[in-house]
């Protein structure tokens, strides 16, 4: 049937028609050729295909050739189903696009049944949290969801999600970011294989919540090949780090080369380079601007060598502007006052704010009244939270 309508009109004389397991695709049957002819004439099927692209074009907003090709998926010769359909799109806010998008992806949702078929699972991603603009997205992003069993595979396969993230306001999130997510087998199987490496439910939950489509690899063997690579450069599976490693490693590798041109510049080893991303896998996901611009301020500001700072490469993932500057600056003037010791106070830099201004800021104000004005204008912050002054 698809493309071969003009080539052999004796043929589609005698060759019936059958459905496969979905109502929404016709394809020709060579054994049924001599069954009696109580099957869709050429005439017939001829004039199902002018209706489908008309309806396509007039209602779905194809081109027709698109609709021309879409018609191999899909044929009927009423449009009361297709319309009940849209109808039942439009009225849980889809747009026009978004409606075109779903059948030119899967054509044959239009002879799906609305209520016993495509309203129970719109209906259940409702129930989980989607707001209906999220309900469009997902479903333009991946239509197979209305194709896919409600009780056998939708249903489990949220619950997977779920248990790891704990919240079905972002498990619906995930799905948003990887549509697939919710209908790809292999993201079990991927899910299942990363829990037997002994991946901690914590860390499954950062990888479904941040980067859900690395579950989603072209198969299993090619995410066995990255978790193996990140082992084997020393990333325990068990520690929060493994995630990020395996993002890192995912990515291509000319972005792991530009990185590790740019520290070399700054005269660190392989072995520095390595020993970073053991123990802070997202120095390796940092833009090489932000890292350069980072490493100068330490060394050049502060006088760091570049390695203080791999060292402790948790710094390279902190906001430059609104921590590390603000935050060196205030340590400076303590240091010049001899309220602290001289030294890298490298856990100043990582410490929560209110903790930050309680020990350093407002236990060394006596001594440095200049404190308080300086590290407030480095915030870009015009009055002190109350609660940080106590």
């Amino acid at each position: 049937m698809r493309g071969s309508y003009k080539k052999n009109l004796f043929l589609y004389h005698h060759t019936v028609f059958t459905r496969t397991s979905s109502p929404s695709f016709l394809i020709p049957s060579p054994s049924s050729i001599f069954r009696a002819p109580n099957y869709a004439t050429v005439t017939e099927i001829l004039e199902k295909q002018s209706v489908t692209v008309n309806y396509l074009v007039n209602n779905c907003g194809f081109l027709p050739d698109s609709a021309l090709h879409a018609s191999k998926y899909v044929l009927f010769k009423t449009p009361e189903k297709p319309d009940s359909v849209i109808a039942l799109f439009r009225s849980f806010g889809f747009s026009d696009l978004q409606i075109h998008n779903v059948i030119r992806k899967s054509p044959g949702i239009l002879l799906c049944k609305t209520k016993e078929t495509l309203l129970p699972k719109l209906q259940f991603l409702i129930s989980k949290g989607a707001s209906k603009l999220q309900l469009a997205r997902i479903i333009d992003l991946n239509p197979l969801i209305l194709k896919r069993s409600l009780e056998k595979h939708l249903i489990p396969a949220f619950d997977l999600l779920n248990n790891f993230i704990r919240s079905e306001e972002r498990t619906v999130a995930s799905i948003l970011r990887a549509g697939q997510i919710l209908t790809c087998s292999r993201s079990l199987r991927n899910i299942n294989m990363l829990v037997d490496l002994g991946v901690r439910k914590i860390s499954m939950a950062r990888l479904i919540r941040q980067w859900p489509w690395l579950l989603l690899c072209n198969s299993e063997v090619r995410l066995k090949s990255i978790v193996d690579e990140v082992i084997k450069m020393g990333v325990d599976p068990s520690k929060a780090n493994f995630v990020p490693a395996l993002y890192a490693t995912y990515l291509p590798k000319s972005m792991w080369d530009k990185k590790v041109e740019l520290f070399k510049r700054f005269g660190l080893t392989d072995d520095n380079i390595l020993e970073a991303f053991v123990k802070h896998s997202c120095c390796m996901l940092i833009s090489v601007q932000k890292t350069e611009a980072c490493i100068e301020f330490f060394v050049k500001e502060l006088g760091w060598k570049p390695v203080d700072v791999t060292n402790y490469p948790v710094l390279l993932s902190l906001n430059l502007e609104k921590r590390l500057v603000p935050r060196a600056a205030v340590l400076k003037i303590l240091m010049a006052n001899g309220a602290i010791n001289s030294g890298k106070h490298l856990l100043a830099y990582t410490v929560s704010e209110e903790m930050f201004f309680k020990k350093y800021v407002n236990r060394g104000k006596d001594q440095a009244p200049e404190l308080l004005k300086l590290y407030r204008e480095k915030m870009n912050l015009p009055v002190m939270d109350s609660k940080l002054m106590s």
